[in-house]
């Protein structure tokens, strides 16, 4: 009985990964990205310019962590997918076990550059956006909590740079890593 968080840099595989560990240990998934992005969608915006209006609307975006936090007090077994995932999951009961995924920046950007809100647009140019995504959450989140920069990866259990890993390897040293956490805290 745990909540794993998976958090980490824009390209790193947290989507793909949290989706396939949920899976393959029978946990719920929950994925605060796609939440954002559906909201993006419905609002006619980038995912970029969306984090960026966040910034006028606070109340919004803690609402809707606030809904996460509350999932994570009152349940377990759950994979929960998004930046500020390990802070929210401070309040739960249940073991927590925090990843950290990291990537090489053009890594990152090329395999953004492949999601439809990409479409057309030159790695260069994804690599760039992406950066003023990671500056602008970065800054979000030490206006609304009070951390100092969301990326540090020493907020985290385990680091895993996937740049160079298929997705079957780095699932399968998220999931190494789970069983030796898990045993330990028996």
């Amino acid at each position: 009985m745990a909540i794993i968080t998976i958090g980490g840099h824009v390209g790193a595989g947290k989507t793909t990964l949290a989706s396939r560990l949920a899976k393959e240990l029978g946990y719920e998934e929950l994925y605060m990205g796609g939440l954002f992005r559906q909201i993006a969608a419905e609002r006619g915006m980038t995912i970029e310019e969306f984090y960026a209006d966040l910034k006028n609307d606070p109340k919004l975006e803690q609402s809707v962590d606030e809904r996460q936090a509350k999932l994570m007090r009152e349940k377990d077994n759950l994979v929960v997918q998004g930046r500020v995932a390990w802070f929210f999951a401070k309040g739960s009961l249940s073991t927590v076990f925090n990843i950290f995924l990291a990537v090489d920046p053009i890594i990152g950007a090329e395999r953004t550059a492949h999601r439809p809100e990409n479409t057309g647009r030159a790695v260069a140019e994804v690599k760039r956006a992406n950066a003023d995504r990671t500056r602008v959450e970065v800054e979000r989140y030490r206006n609304l909590y009070g951390i100092d920069n969301v990326l540090d990866a020493g907020h985290y259990d385990y680091v895993l740079d996937t740049s160079h890993l298929t997705e079957d390897e780095a699932l399968a040293k998220i999931i190494e890593k789970i069983k030796e956490r898990i045993e330990a805290d028996v």
